[in-house]
């Protein structure tokens, strides 16, 4: 107990209350089973946004299976607060998370359901690549980033953390010298006669500018000769990939 561990020594720090109460269990539930318009009700509530919602004021724990009632559910358990009613008589709230503490749980089951899409999708993201399918590439790394929510930090480390995850099957090598630079991330086999993987990533802001960014990735590739090092190598058969995040969108382009 927390109390115990206050009374034996006076550098303890102060704990979660929530993190790991039963409550947890329900929301990870229904987040794993919601459908795309909750997940992104519950993106905007995570992000420190405000959602509108009718509440029910007597329900029943034989009612929590019904999705219709989870923010009610999230209301009285003080996971969510009311900021506002705009229909007394419909009951209807203006709903929103109350401290930070509730939003580190949020994001903390966001987190692990996210991880959990990564490692179920990863076979056959890995697999596409491989037999060179890009637009089945693209369709399994984009419903995945769409899953992701809004409060993660879209920089270069979250989306090489993404791909490392999605190709946790393969040992990945990054920001390995190759040529006349680095490149960004690897999928370099075990025998060298076996197909590799290679891949310069590149983030921008603006969903217009993802082809160029694109074209980019896979001209870098060629002109610092990273495929040409890894053949003086030993390797003979490495695929090179110029892949463009931008929030929760991707572009895979292969460069030839």
């Amino acid at each position: 107990m927390y109390l115990d561990k206050l009374i034996k020594t006076d550098k303890q720090t102060p704990e979660s209350f929530w993190a790991n109460t039963s409550g947890n269990d329900i929301i990870y539930r229904y987040v794993k089973e919601a459908s795309s318009k909750m997940r992104e009700e519950f993106d905007i509530l995570a992000s420190g946004g405000v959602i509108e919602k009718t509440i029910k004021d007597n329900i029943t724990y034989r009612e929590l299976d019904q999705v219709n009632n989870i923010y009610s559910f999230l209301l009285f358990t003080g996971y969510l607060k009311a900021v506002q009613c705009t229909d007394q008589e419909k009951g209807i709230y203006q709903l929103m998370i109350p401290n930070k503490e509730i939003n580190r749980i949020y994001t903390m089951i966001f987190r692990e359901w996210f991880e959990q899409q990564i490692m179920q999708n990863s076979i056959k993201f890995a697999e596409a690549l491989m037999v060179e399918d890009v637009k089945a590439a693209n369709k399994v790394l984009n419903d995945v980033l769409f899953q992701s929510i809004s409060y993660f930090d879209y920089n270069e480390r979250f989306y090489h953390g993404v791909l490392i995850g999605m190709l946790n099957d393969y040992q990945v090598v990054s920001n390995q010298e190759s040529g006349e630079g680095r490149f960004d991330l690897a999928v370099l086999p075990a025998y060298a006669k076996e197909r590799g993987l290679l891949f310069e990533v590149k983030v921008v802001k603006n969903m217009e500018h993802m082809e160029i960014a694109a074209e980019q990735a896979c001209r870098q590739i060629k002109d610092r000769k990273y495929l040409e090092v890894l053949y003086k190598k030993g390797y003979t058969d490495i695929v090179a990939y110029g892949i463009v995040f931008c929030k929760k969108s991707c572009l895979i382009v292969k460069a030839e």
